[in-house]
Formats: structure tokens, sequence, C-alpha cells
């Protein structure tokens, strides 16, 4: 009957299959063989003993992922375990493995310090610390966050912005026109100078008879632009021209001497710079080296304006004498004026 059971089985099966059967029974034909015979040696071949050495091998070398969590840990080597016939040590060898794999090196130094530890305690000291890392994680990442926005909310003593701290300012290397050091702008300066009487009178009288007016036809008013974002990695200075005339439409001038050389200026109490138009610049000045120019202008309206790069001059006013920088620009406006001076 067992027989006929092997015959019927051997006849059933695919050819593929059959073909298998009969190179695994040669030089014995699969029709002679009982059920039993060939179901073992199919086994046999198709599904083999582990080797217990390298089971246990794969079970020692697994070690807890960053992401991987306690729990999942342990089942998956129970899983590797399955395989590696522990037996009556399955409980020692599980409790070893969770120890020794564990990613958390305090989890770990906590474990190694039990004098009496099964797996079952392990487990529950593992998971017990590992959920009070998470929450401390948590918090120290919500502390951190509140820190940053408080950094972030400060105001930076060089620019006056907020947003960056001064190490990364923009206007780290910038000169202040005001006390002329390097490090932050005039609108951040600190230090107080001496009232000069000239300039007061001037400044009075000018006020006295002027207002500002924002027309892209006049330009005159030069000041810093500190508001605006500077261009990266640009590492020049941003200035912004406006309008600048008497309520009766006319310009306010002052006759100066520069190198030697007569020259009536239009006033302007708040420019932060000087220009020249190159025309100019060709006619008298000729002779004083063109020197590169960080500066950077802008009318009022924002359109650019050509900066070709500024002198040092020796200027003279009212028995009092200044070496000052002069910044050339490309007269390639219709609006453009002579030159628009630094009181």
């Amino acid at each position: 009957m067992t027989t006929r059971r092997g015959q019927f089985f051997s006849q059933s099966v695919e050819k593929k299959t059959y073909s298998l059967l009969r190179n695994l029974c040669a030089p014995a034909k699969p029709n002679t063989k009982t059920f039993d015979n060939l179901k073992e040696v199919l086994t046999d071949h198709l599904r083999p003993k582990p080797l217990i050495i390298a089971e246990r091998y794969k079970f020692h070398q697994r070690k807890q992922e960053s992401h991987e969590k306690v729990r999942d840990y342990l089942a998956n080597l129970r899983k590797l375990a399955d395989t590696c016939q522990f037996n009556a040590f399955l409980e020692e060898a599980l409790r070893d493995r969770l120890v020794c794999g564990l990613y958390s090196k305090t989890i770990q130094r906590k474990l190694l310090s039990e004098s009496e530890l099964d797996l079952k305690k392990a487990f529950e000291i593992a998971v017990g610390i590992e959920a009070a890392e998470k929450e401390t994680n948590e918090f120290r990442n919500e502390v951190s966050t509140t820190h940053k926005v408080t950094m972030r909310s400060s105001e930076c003593y060089r620019c006056g912005k907020s947003g960056h701290n001064a190490d990364s300012c923009f206007y780290k290397n910038s000169k202040c026109h005001k006390c002329k050091e390097i490090g932050h702008i005039s609108k951040k300066c600190r230090k107080s100078f001496p009232k000069n009487e000239n300039q007061d009178k001037v400044k009075k009288q000018y006020k006295k008879n002027t207002k500002f007016k924002a027309k892209p036809s006049k330009v005159h008013q030069i000041e810093e632009n500190s508001e605006s974002e500077p261009e990266e990695n640009s590492g020049r200075e941003v200035f912004t021209v406006k309008t600048c005339r008497t309520s009766d439409n006319k310009e306010l001038k002052l006759n100066v001497k520069i190198e030697d050389v007569d020259y009536v200026m239009e006033l302007d109490t708040g420019a932060a710079v000087s220009i020249i138009g190159e025309e100019n610049y060709k006619k008298y000045f000729s002779n004083i080296k063109l020197q590169k120019s960080n500066v950077k202008l802008n009318t009022y309206t924002g359109d650019p304006i050509t900066v070709i790069g500024e002198i040092t001059v020796n200027v003279v006013y009212d028995k009092q004498t200044e070496i000052l920088p002069l910044i050339v620009v490309k007269e390639d406006r219709l609006f453009w004026k002579e030159l628009a001076v630094k009181n």
C-alpha cells in the first residue's frame, strides 16, 4: 500500500519534479520507493537543515539599530534563535545578546551593573530607560527651539536688525561714516562728538529753508541704506540717492576749493558720501589716480548708478581743510548733478 502511494505520487508530480526525484533516487527508480522515502528525499534537498554554528554566529552578531526599539530588537533576536537550538539555554542566550547588542550605552551600563539579571528584568529596565531618554530628548529639542527664537529676536548691535548674530552680520567689516571705525554702521554708532558751530549754523539754515522731495528727476542726497538687503558676498556698502531742494525750488550751493580748484558744490548735510561725474573728474582731477570703490549707489526709485571708482582729495571751505573721499560715477542719466557733498 505504501509503495502504491509512492507510485501514485511519482506519477502525479510535474515533469520537472519527477526528473529531480529520479536524480535523487538514482540508481533506483522513484516508483520503487515508498511515499515516506520520497518525501524525505525531497525535503532534505529542498529544505536542508541549517548549520547550527552558522545560525548561532548570525545570532551573536546581531546588534540593535539606531532607529530600532528595544521591543523590536528582542523580537528579532527570538526569530534568529529559532534555528540555533539553544533549548534550555534559550533565555540566557537572549538575555546576553540583548545586553551586549544594545545601541544605547546608557542602558547597557545600567544592565551590566545589575548583579542578578534575567531576561524579563533586563527587558523591563531597557524599555523604561528608553522611554525616559525619548522624553528627555524631546524636552531638549523644545528648549533648543525656544533659545533659537529668542536669539533671533535680539537686535544686532552692528546694523540694528534681528535674525542673526553680530559675528555673521553683513556689516561686520563696514566702516562707520560717523566715527570712521570698522564694525558697525552710522545709525548704530555709540560715540558722541563735540558740536561744530559752523556746521550747526549751516544745518539750522538748511532745515529752515529746505524740504525733501522724492523725485527721480533730481539727485542730491545720498544716505546709507541699511534697510535693504545686501547682495550676497558683494562686500559693498549700499547707499540711496534722494532729492534735496529749497522751498523755492532752488539748490543750496557753497564755494569750495578742491585740490586748488575753485568749485561750486551743492550742499547736502545728510549725505553719507560725496560724488562727482566722470566728465568733471577727467576735466579737473585726472592727475589723481582712480581707486577701486566698494560703494554701491541706488536712486531713490531703486535704479542702480554706475560707480567707476573713488579718489581722495584735499577740500578747503571757510578756513577748514579736510581730506575726503570722492566717488566718481558715470553720468549716464539726464538728471545727474555735478556734485553732492557731505558737509
